[in-house]
């Protein structure tokens, strides 16, 4: 096998372990988020899970694992029903194929991406179901996702360097 052919198998992916993955992806986001409840969930909220969202913008496949445990981790949640169970597994998957594209640019960007996203969609679902005040929870929210978010970019670039993405 010459050099390019042994890097285009490299290259080439499983689909097996890409789904194989995704479900490792959702199972760890819904039970990080589930752990730390009554934190996940709420106006002022704290999940150690989004960290997982940074391992989207180095493999954009792993969108769908992110879903399904944000699907899975509503489930629990006090608001649950079609805004958590909808509205935010499609917000996920959304934001993060934004926060992809931009991340191919400038990876700071597109962790702000994701953050903002995620804030913006977290603070219209609660603003709509319980009547939180919108944009003080749109920032509450922000702040958490800023400060985990990013905890997660190192983690998925080690992966990325180790070939387990």
């Amino acid at each position: 096998m010459q050099d390019s052919d042994k890097a285009k198998a490299r290259r080439k992916v499983n689909p097996s372990k890409v789904i194989a993955r995704a479900a490792l992806v959702a199972a760890l986001y819904a039970a990080l988020t589930v752990a730390v409840a009554p934190l996940s969930y709420g106006p002022i909220q704290f999940r150690i899970s989004e960290a997982l969202k940074a391992l989207v913008l180095v493999q954009p496949w792993l969108i769908p694992g992110i879903m399904a445990g944000t699907f899975v981790a509503n489930l629990f949640s006090p608001y649950v029903g079609p805004w958590e169970l909808i509205w935010m597994p499609l917000t996920d998957g959304l934001g993060g194929l934004l926060a992809w594209w931009i991340c191919r640019r400038w990876w700071p960007a597109g962790l702000g991406a994701y953050a903002l996203t995620t804030a913006a969609a977290v603070g219209l679902m609660l603003h709509v179901v319980a009547g939180f005040p919108l944009w003080f929870t749109i920032g509450t929210v922000l702040v958490g996702e800023i400060v985990v978010i990013p905890l997660g970019w190192p983690v998925a670039k080690a992966l990325q360097k180790w070939g387990l993405l």
